[in-house]
């Protein structure tokens, strides 16, 4: 299954094509966001993934790893585009409890493999670096160290300090939500539960 993940539009430094280790570094609460499909209007709630490549993938100019983003629909029916992004990241399918009680932080700091293409848009105008595929990190290659802090921005309590990191870009976003201005009960991003699937074997 190819899965096209995330986009970077070409104003910034885009992830060169190819396969990298990658870690995650960055598990951002989008809030409720409104969106129009097939002319009907839905309201969402969203979760972004950050990941840095690291290993042998190239750094920016500057010298730092290049990041690239997943953003997706806060769900792990089997119809949501989440859950098999991180079935594949983690190598096994969630079990119906994994399912009911998985809280997306749990990805923070994890290990994958992942692949990165170029794709224009429809129009031609733009380049975006986008995640085609995902997979555990096999044990047996050495894990590099991470380079960016670790951030868990959640809009149920939120750090300002975190939120004053994030890019222009996802700020107004965030400050877009429902949960911003009050407007809306925050559905829960992390849903409660034991966490479970902890096997050695498996990520996360």
């Amino acid at each position: 299954m190819s899965l096209t993940a995330t986009s970077t539009p070409s104003t910034f430094e885009l992830v060169p094509p190819g396969q990298y280790a990658a870690r995650c570094y960055r598990v951002i609460d989008l809030g409720t966001q409104t969106s129009n499909w097939n002319g009907k209007t839905k309201e969402l709630p969203k979760v972004l993934f950050s990941f840095e490549a690291l290993g042998d993938a190239p750094l920016m100019k500057d010298g730092r790893p290049f990041s690239i983003s997943a953003r997706f629909t806060v769900s792990t029916s089997e119809k949501s585009n989440m859950r098999p992004f991180l079935e594949y990241w983690r190598g096994q399918p969630f079990t119906d409890e994994e399912v009911r009680s998985f809280r997306t932080s749990k990805v923070l700091g994890k290990y994958c493999y992942i692949n990165v293409v170029h794709e224009k848009s429809k129009d031609g105008t733009k380049t975006y670096a986008n995640i085609k595929s995902i997979m555990p990190l096999p044990r047996a290659v050495p894990h590099p160290d991470p380079v960016n802090e670790d951030l868990v921005f959640d809009l149920d309590d939120r750090d300002m300090r975190i939120f004053e990191v994030l890019g222009k870009g996802i700020q107004a976003t965030i400050m877009a939500s429902k949960e911003w201005d009050g407007t809306k009960d925050h559905d829960e991003m992390q849903p409660a539960g034991p966490d479970v699937g902890d096997g050695d074997d498996i990520p996360f």
